[in-house]
């Protein structure tokens, strides 16, 4: 049974080529390994929408071909360093890392308007989630430790979407975050009519 407190929330994400997501792992695991602490660890996706109820398959497969026509064709690349929040209940999560140049609208979801719950944005590939607020939309120094980071610039086209299950659980008497992602549907290659 679930509580408020251990709900799973669903997301609908966008997920960048494994190879784009390896440099942001493997600068935050630098990041880490020097002293970063205080934040969460996060699946290095960028979250879009939180949902009522997961995506079908056939919505995801129009959704991503959305977004392909939506972007133009264009590459998605990172810019500066931006924060988002995550989740806005007693939780409330701080999402970091870099932003997408490549603001991906609600719109595209096509049919699927009521199972939109919140747009989030901006876009941003999540390196780590804290606790703390960010006062400043781009997080440029508002705290030391965690937010004056600058990611390498990174830029992709390959990247598919899915639904993330993402939920909140007690083990020890420790607090911890679990998700699953679930079945990737791929961006197609190039615009078709």
């Amino acid at each position: 049974m679930e509580t408020d407190n251990f709900k799973t929330h669903v997301f609908l994400v966008l997920v960048p080529h494994r190879d784009a997501r390896g440099e942001i792992r493997k600068y935050t695991e630098a990041l880490f390994k020097n002293g970063l602490t205080g934040v969460y660890t996060f699946p290095y996706i960028a979250p879009i929408a939180l949902l009522a109820k997961p995506l079908t398959p056939d919505e995801l497969k129009t959704t991503a071909r959305n977004i392909r026509i939506a972007a133009a064709g264009e590459k998605f690349q990172t810019s500066e360093t931006a924060c988002a929040l995550f989740l806005s209940d007693k939780n409330s999560l701080t999402l970091f890392g870099p932003r997408l140049s490549i603001e991906i609208d609600t719109a595209v979801i096509t049919n699927t308007s009521e199972k939109i719950k919140t747009k989030i944005t901006p876009a941003v590939i999540g390196a780590w989630l804290t606790s703390k607020t960010c006062g400043q939309q781009d997080c440029d120094g508002s705290d030391e430790n965690i937010y004056s980071h600058s990611f390498p610039k990174i830029s992709f086209r390959a990247a598919a979407i899915a639904n993330m299950f993402w939920k909140t659980v007690n083990i020890n008497g420790e607090i911890c975050c679990k998700w699953k992602i679930g079945r990737l549907s791929w961006l197609p290659r190039s615009l078709q009519k």
